[in-house]
């Protein structure tokens, strides 16, 4: 059976192009590892050939003279390298795109954020170069607020670490003293002396405990017992708890009538100690005569406990830093007998947190400040 003519030209034209355009691309299948300048070329230069060599095929299929075949001929050799150039001409566009985004790539592994982060460049053109730029973009702004926080811990750790030394070394000092003049007979009244050195001692091992607590919370250690309790209860012992020192320093620390039940899943120690060390911080830092008051309040599907103080408002400059490790609004490096690590608002917000709540200031002007832990009610 004759195949039609118009047939056996299809067929030779795609035998020649189909031939052409495999050779073609198993050359570039095996071909070392290249640029994309040179695959773009390649792959102009197989599409090309390929599309030549069909209409040479079909040409030579349609029975041509031989003045014609010629003429198809020189046809295709001048349209080969026009046709090239265009293509590579296009690719121009995809070269540079993968060049910029090599770079900005480059600078992201060497961790220079304001390099990766591609400003004053031109945005790829190409929709997957284009997505490949908004994740590189997305990389660099992380790399720019990681390098931000590491900055901060970072000084917040040196911070740490020298007032902790200080507290450490200046308790130390004192039980060294009072032991040594023990020993040599020279205490006037040792049982002062005894005294004094385990109040010390009581000290150092609440700045150690705290420590402790401290780095279990930022280690993501902590281990929780959970369960639904009477979030005014908590507050009503952490005001017990705190209260004889509330008495020695002449501050009142009144609870505020409570309304109904405000259930809460917590735990109840770590909780317990959140509004313990909220409330003792504000009975330190409210004057003698002054009035700490503790209220309970459910809204919004929270439970929340506030405490205000009178200690006379807090500087806006250090608002940001009041739950930093170590960090205390007494400049001094040699604290009072009665004042902690600078570890207790830290350790609140890091208890609050890892029960799913957040404890939070508001500086009232002139006044004092209001902390509140809020936490979500139980259902």
């Amino acid at each position: 059976m004759t195949l039609p003519p118009a047939v056996q030209v299809a067929l030779f034209g795609l035998g020649w192009s189909g031939a052409v355009g495999l050779a073609g691309l198993l050359a570039l299948r095996f071909l070392p590892r290249r640029s994309v300048r040179t695959d773009l070329a390649g792959v102009a230069a197989v599409a090309v050939g390929s599309l030549v060599a069909g209409l040479v095929g079909a040409a030579q299929a349609m029975f041509l003279s031989d003045h014609d075949l010629t003429v198809v001929a020189q046809i295709a050799v001048v349209v080969t390298p026009i046709a090239l150039g265009v293509a590579v001409a296009a690719g121009r566009t995809v070269v540079r795109d993968v060049a910029g985004l090599r770079t900005r790539a480059a600078a992201l592994a060497h961790l220079d954020a304001s390099t990766a982060s591609g400003a004053g460049r031109g945005r790829p053109r190409l929709a997957e170069l284009a997505a490949i730029d908004d994740d590189l973009t997305e990389a660099a702004d992380r790399l720019t607020r990681g390098r931000i926080q590491r900055d901060a811990l970072e000084r917040s750790r040196r911070e740490l670490v020298a007032w902790v030394s200080h507290d450490l070394r200046t308790p130390l000092a004192g039980i060294r003293a009072m032991a040594e003049a023990l020993e040599d007979g020279v205490a006037a009244h040792p049982d002062v002396y005894l005294r004094r050195i385990l109040h010390e001692v009581d000290r150092v091992g609440l700045l150690v405990d705290d420590l402790f607590e401290l780095s279990r919370i930022q280690a993501g250690a902590l281990t929780l017992d959970p369960l639904t309790v009477d979030l005014a209860e908590l507050a009503h012992d952490a005001v017990d708890v705190v209260a004889p020192a509330a008495r020695r320093r002449g501050v009142r620390v009144e609870l505020a009538p409570l309304h109904g039940m405000s259930p809460v899943r917590v735990d109840p120690r770590t909780v317990t100690r959140v509004l313990s060390n909220l409330v003792a911080n504000a009975v330190h830092y409210s004057p003698a005569g002054g009035r700490v008051l503790v209220d309970v309040a459910a809204c919004d599907g929270r439970v929340v406990v506030g405490v205000e103080d009178c200690c006379g408002g807090i500087p806006a400059e250090d608002v940001a830093r009041l739950f930093e490790p170590g960090w205390r609004a007494n400049r001094s490096r040699t604290p009072a007998s009665d004042v902690g690590g600078g570890l207790g608002l830290a350790i609140a917000r890091g208890l609050a947190r890892a029960n799913g709540g957040e404890v939070d200031v508001t500086p009232r002007c002139g006044a004092g400040c209001r902390f509140e832990l809020a936490l979500p009610a139980a259902r």
